[in-house]
């Protein structure tokens, strides 16, 4: 009885805590998106009858925790939403929005609400451009909390299997994309990542401090350089006012400890950090997984609000990244081939950077100076057995930047005008030891190189409206030069011009267009190869070339749904060709390693197009939703200059996503993919089999006369998220499992898991062991691929 009385006790006062008011609160910035000064306006909470105005800062207090969306107009701009904010108990979130000028609607404010702009667009942008708030990327499934993954529920987006964020957007190679936060060039955002590209395991930025993310996959505006396929523009929120307010992140798979809030008493000084540790290891060794990739990372940013409007602000990010073979792994076909392959790959790199935005009468100022270095390792030996006598592979590679930029926004009457100059210094460090086998025989490459290289550049952007606000037009050009060489050295080569319009057939309808020219530079691995003393690849590479046109409808219907369908064709000149594989630089696939290491020539040529489909719902009636589809050709030019299927020539994509909040703070979501087969090249089993290139290679290589001549497996793939939150009176904790690859999909791979026969103590039969070295042959075996692995995420997030 004693134990019943107690029991009903502890059950009252738990009770008690739960029940009492959980109140949290919001404050939001009002700024003007151009010139970035403060504007008076008001906020209104959707579903409900809370609304208030007020001049820069709007706080609305008292509000229940739960998912609010918020509607935000102020007289002369198109209104905007902010979507599905997370109120949590005992703190005041902060955030800060941009409203573009609209002098039609001077006097429309009450209309203004109605009509608000729920899908972001811009002038330079109004067609390829998605925007993505933390919100939508924690709660995708099979994402666990990474940006890259949640992108895979849009429309031209593949990757190349699920446990690595090679983001392969509308045909193009994963080197093509280029990251920014906050203005400032980051250049790595995975833990380790491929050098000369940009794909890895694991996102490193960390998503609480994402307040959205926009994604370009065409029509890049012009202050951007060096971009192809993909521009990640992430804008980190800002750090509450109140007090510090803390988040600790308890995973299978992590764990991590982030912070935010004043650094000083009048609140102009704030700050965000976070720290993060890798479980990754024990995971991936509980699932029997041949390697154990384990992390460090932290992100942090401090800023100082002036009573000027001016703003101060450092940034950082950065990551050490261990890895380790496991040779306990079950001793498969597939297993130990990957055990024989894949080197041991230490790395580290950061970004620092520094930005200051300055207001003036017409417009803006925003200076930004950064650095940031990759330091990149990898070690391997014959049959893992560390002797001189075995090394295969011995790399160690540095990338240092230094970038200066300097953007100006100001306003003629109507015209909206940006310009902006770039400067960056650049070393780049390489010393290698390698042992090569490619099409052409067998290489060891050992070479120390040292580059020293000058990037500069500049663009101007002009935008206007015309026939009542219906007609919108941005015009915007670039200039990029280096000093690698003669052929780099000229900015009027790099002339890259651009055209962006967009008409409004109705409130509901609009037709949109972009064509432009863009350059990039080849990646440091291929500038800087050497052979003897000489930079090999300094007379041949110049500016990657890629001419794109883009054009699309957008139907926004009720209900907060957006229907979109655009069209795209890519045409590619001067891309790096191997001389010695043969194949386009676009065709290099993604993994553990390094890209554009080798010599080089700038012969290649490509194109890709195609459509693209997209229905997306933003949360209503606790209901969200997305629908992609994609159809497209990806094709580069073969050492007979006639275009082929490229590696990532995915014809169809498609994707379901959508989730619901249920009573209880509970939240469901799911998401099914299915990516047609990449063209893949068949083995050369009777080179492969030699004994003198197996014992290098350890593996199969492949024949490139047939280069992408099959097609690997039609991929499909369900991921399923579940969430459930306890709130208190000044904290909450979130339960959630994030199950990746549900049903263990097929491996997209046609190719066979291609192994030696092997003797008791593990070396290979030869076949004929009487013959010269150079003749003798291992006996090969064969088999099926193993299915891809189901990846359980189990964690607890909790909020004070």
């Amino acid at each position: 009885m004693l134990n019943n009385k107690f029991y009903i006790f502890i059950c009252v006062i738990l009770s008690s805590i739960c029940i009492k008011a959980q109140i949290g609160g919001i404050t939001i910035s009002l700024y003007d998106q151009f010139s970035k000064k403060a504007l008076e306006g008001k906020v209104s909470v959707i579903n409900t009858q809370s609304e208030k105005s007020g001049y820069g800062e709007i706080s609305i207090d008292s509000l229940q925790v739960g998912n609010f969306s918020f509607a935000i107009s102020a007289v002369g701009y198109e209104s905007t939403y902010l979507y599905d904010v997370n109120i949590v108990p005992n703190q005041k979130l902060n955030y800060s929005i941009g409203l573009i000028n609209n002098l039609d609607k001077a006097n429309e404010i009450s209309e203004v609400v109605v009509n608000a702009k729920k899908y972001k667009t811009t002038s330079e942008s109004p067609v390829s451009l998605r925007n993505i708030t933390s919100e939508e990327v924690q709660k995708n499934a099979g994402s666990n909390r990474d940006i890259s993954k949640a992108l895979l529920s849009l429309p031209g987006v593949a990757n190349t299997s699920s446990f690595r964020n090679d983001l392969l957007i509308r045909g193009g190679s994963s080197l093509e994309n280029k990251f920014y936060i906050d203005g400032i060039e980051v250049p790595t955002i995975n833990h380790f990542e491929t050098q000369g590209a940009s794909g890895g395991p694991r996102g490193i930025i960390t998503v609480d401090f994402i307040r959205d993310v926009d994604f370009y996959s065409g029509a890049f505006p012009a202050r951007r350089n060096a971009v192809m396929s993909s521009l990640f523009e992430f804008n980190f929120k800002k750090a509450r006012k109140d007090k510090l307010g803390y988040k600790v992140v308890l995973g299978i798979d992590d764990m991590q400890f982030m912070a935010d809030g004043p650094l000083s008493k009048d609140q102009s000084w704030t700050g965000l950090f976070s720290i993060r540790k890798s479980n990754l290891q024990l995971l991936f060794k509980a699932i029997g997984l041949p390697f154990l990739p384990s992390y460090y990372d932290s992100n942090f940013k401090i800023s100082k609000k002036f009573r000027s409007g001016d703003e101060l602000y450092f940034l950082g990010i950065g990551a050490i990244d261990q890895f380790k073979l496991n040779l306990d792994a079950e001793k498969t076909a597939f297993n130990l081939v990957l055990l024989d392959r894949i080197p041991v790959s230490p790395q580290w790199n950061y970004t620092f950077g520094l930005g200051y935005s300055h207001l003036v009468n017409n417009g803006n100022w925003l200076f930004t100076l950064s650095r940031n270095t990759l330091d990149n390792k990898s070690e391997k030996y014959f049959r893992n057995i560390e002797s001189p006598e075995n090394l295969l592979l011995d790399y160690h590679s540095q990338e240092i930047e230094h970038k200066l930029r300097l953007d100006r926004n100001w306003s003629v009457g109507s015209y909206k005008w940006s310009t902006g100059i770039n400067v960056g210094y650049s070393y780049y460090f390489n010393k290698s030891y390698n042992k090569n086998v490619t099409t052409t025989g067998v290489y060891d490459d050992v070479y120390t190189t040292k580059l020293n290289l000058m990037q500069y550049g500049a663009f101007v952007q002009v935008s206007n409206k015309f026939f009542d606000n219906a007609l919108n037009v941005s015009f915007g050009a670039r200039w990029d030069a280096s000093d690698y060489s003669k052929l780099m050295e000229n900015p009027l080569q790099q002339f890259s011009p651009r055209l962006s319009m967009r008409y409004e057939i109705s409130k509901r309808w609009a037709l949109n267009f972009n064509t432009g020219i863009y350059y990039q530079l080849p990646p440091f691995t291929a500038l800087g190869f050497r052979i003897d003393d000489d930079l090999t690849n300094k007379k041949t590479l110049k500016y990657i070339k890629n001419q794109q046109i883009v054009f699309g409808t957008e139907y926004n219907a009720k209900n907060d749904v957006r229907l979109t369908l655009e069209g795209y064709y890519k045409k590619y000149s001067n891309y790096p060709f191997s001389l010695r594989n043969s194949y386009s630089l676009a065709n290099t696939l993604g993994g553990y390693g390094v890209v554009g290491a080798e010599p080089l020539d700038a012969r290649s040529r490509g194109e890709t197009y195609g459509v693209e489909f997209l229905a997306q719902k933003r949360t209503a009636n606790d209901f969200y939703g997305i629908v992609s589809y994609t159809f497209g050709y990806s094709k580069f030019s073969n050492e007979d200059n006639r275009l082929i299927p490229s590696a990532w020539d995915t014809r169809h994509i498609a994707s379901v996503t959508a989730g619901k909040y249920f009573k209880k703070n509970w939240n469901v979501g799911a998401r099914f993919r299915l990516q047609s087969g990449f063209p893949e090249t068949p083995y050369d089993f009777n080179r492969s089999s030699l004994v003198t290139i197996w014992d290098i290679a350890n593996g199969p290589i492949y024949n490139t006369t047939l280069l992408n001549t099959i097609r690997g497996k039609v991929v499909h793939q369900l991921d399923i998220r579940v969430e459930k939150k306890w709130v208190f009176n000044k904290w909450q904790i979130t339960a959630y499992m994030d199950v990746v690859n549900v049903y263990g999909s097929n491996n997209p791979s046609n190719l066979p898991v291609v192994n030696i026969l092997r003797n008791a103590d593990g070396t290979g039969v030869i076949s004929n062991p009487n013959a010269p070295l150079q003749d003798q042959k291992y006996e090969l075996i064969s088999s099926n691929q193993d299915n891809q692995s189901t990846l359980p995420y189990l964690g607890f997030i909790f909020e004070f």
